[in-house]
């Protein structure tokens, strides 16, 4: 297949890999609001609660490095298809879990099989799209991933309040049912032949990883993968503490997380929406420069506010919440764009190292925020600060701000 625009004809397509793509992230927001049951019935502490997500985080970064370079080799559909095979035996296990460990194991599983859907995916829509356009698609997928995330919270409460914990679980595996009977029938190969002979051509397992292993060589990927990971990590080191902010802190029962809930990717939308309408026209610098800084004033005034005695959730959810998302979104696509670009040809591989880079300083940022008290707003928000603050920072490194022209490795 030949690389195109994406078109109005293409929507269907679009929709389902972003299905894909968002099985992660769609899997852990609907897992968020059962925690506190998922605490009470095994009886655990909340670090060791913290470890069903945080230990899913981490596997779905690992296999982002691990099964990345498989899509490379031998082909997009099969890895999609052992992806979701993979997500769908880890959430039947989950519905079968008898204890914490139990269920963190499972969700390591299936963040295994998310980790495939994820790599695979958005390597199709690299395989589709032109080398210049392919930020502006990675906006418009992200935009359709957040329609399934705003409602993610309250489908999720309603299946608790049918179901139990374990009724998430069984959704999930459902979902993926679904998902591999769509994947067969409409996913095609998209990775030319030459470019599967070629990553064919290594034997052994060093081999398959000798493309993820070029690229760690680059010294400009290697920022702009960090630079992803910190950015990113904003957003689960939030939703990780937030249920917990809600009962604890402002005393507001369970079911007003939902709610509050759409702040964040309400924000993230609109600020896909405004790389999509601006992006051309600012470029990719400035989108980054914008939105970090944006995100760290968003992250400040949040923190103003609170220790100014306004405690109540919109002190925490509109700044740190819905305009901390907007600028994320205004500047992440760019930075993702920016990576898959610098690892041509192998970008399967790229998204992957990309991805992992997110999880596992994601999975740092969520398992170190268990320490601090669970009360408590003020942690998180000051980690979602500095994470933002050193993503704009970098942004005026000379290496990323100014490339090389030969660091750039697509056609």
């Amino acid at each position: 297949m030949t690389r195109k625009a994406w078109g109005r004809g293409d929507l269907q397509q679009m929709v389902l890999l972003a299905a894909c793509t968002a099985l992660g992230p769609l899997s852990l927001n609907v897992y968020l609001p059962s925690v506190p049951a998922v605490q009470a019935e095994f009886r655990a502490d909340l670090a060791g609660v913290q470890a069903t997500v945080s230990l899913a985080l981490l596997a779905f970064g690992m296999g982002l490095v691990l099964l990345g370079p498989i899509a490379d080799r031998y082909g997009r559909r099969p890895a999609l298809l052992a992806g979701l095979t993979l997500f769908i035996a880890g959430s039947g296990l989950g519905c079968l879990a008898t204890g914490v460990g139990a269920l963190t194991l499972a969700r390591m599983v299936a963040g295994l099989g998310a980790a495939m859907t994820f790599i695979t995916s958005r390597a199709v829509v690299a395989d589709l799209t032109p080398r210049d356009q392919l930020q502006r698609s990675v906006a418009q997928i992200t935009m359709i991933m957040l329609v399934g995330q705003m409602t993610a919270p309250i489908l999720g409460n309603f299946v608790i309040a049918a179901g139990g914990w374990r009724a998430i679980q069984l959704s999930q595996f459902l979902v993926g049912l679904v998902l591999v009977a769509l994947v067969w029938r409409r996913i095609t190969e998209t990775l030319p032949e030459q470019t599967r002979a070629v990553a064919q051509g290594a034997a052994g397992f060093a081999g398959l990883l000798q493309p993820s292993v070029a690229l760690l060589r680059r010294p400009r990927f290697l920022l702009l993968m960090a630079q992803v990971g910190l950015l990113y990590s904003a957003y689960p080191a939030f939703v990780t503490l937030a249920p917990h902010l809600m009962i604890e802190a402002f005393h507001r029962p369970m079911t007003e997380y939902s709610y509050y809930f759409t702040c964040l990717p309400l924000g993230y939308f609109l600020g896909n929406w405004a790389v999509l309408r601006f992006g051309l026209q600012l470029g990719q610098h400035r989108l980054v420069l914008l939105g970090s800084a944006f995100g760290a004033l968003s992250a400040l005034v949040s923190l103003l506010l609170l220790a100014n005695g306004v405690w109540h959730p919109l002190a925490l959810f509109l700044p740190a919440g819905t305009f901390l998302n907007l600028g994320m979104g205004l500047a992440l696509p760019s930075v993702s764009a920016r990576a898959v670009g610098e690892s041509w040809p192998s970008t399967a591989s790229g998204w992957g190292l990309v991805g992992f880079a997110q999880q596992l300083i994601a999975a740092i940022s969520v398992q170190m925020l268990a320490f601090f008290p669970s009360a408590s707003p003020f942690p998180v928000v000051a980690v979602c600060l500095g994470l933002t603050l050193v993503t704009f920072l970098m942004e005026c490194l000379p290496q990323i701000a100014n490339p090389a022209p030969a660091a750039t490795h697509a056609p």
